[in-house]
């Protein structure tokens, strides 16, 4: 089903606006340090990028598989 033009003109800015914020809040590896750490099935593109501050289980996984982050402490 195609969306009509006023709820993609609506919408629109809305999205992008998300996506910007995901995007300065991930890193893109392209997906090698999640893949190593944590297999997951299916072509998933959030898979491409981790979290920039690395903390906890995921973060102690991440970074030993090659990750790199800003440390949380120091930002």
């Amino acid at each position: 089903m195609l969306l009509d033009d006023c709820i993609v003109r609506l919408w629109t800015p809305q999205v992008r606006a998300l996506d910007a914020r995901y995007k300065a809040g991930t890193v893109d590896d392209d997906g090698v340090a999640l893949d190593r750490s944590h297999r997951l099935p299916g072509p998933d593109l959030w898979r491409r990028r981790h979290p920039r501050i690395l903390t906890g289980d995921l973060g102690r996984s991440l970074c030993s598989a090659g990750a790199v982050g800003a440390d949380p402490d120091r930002t």
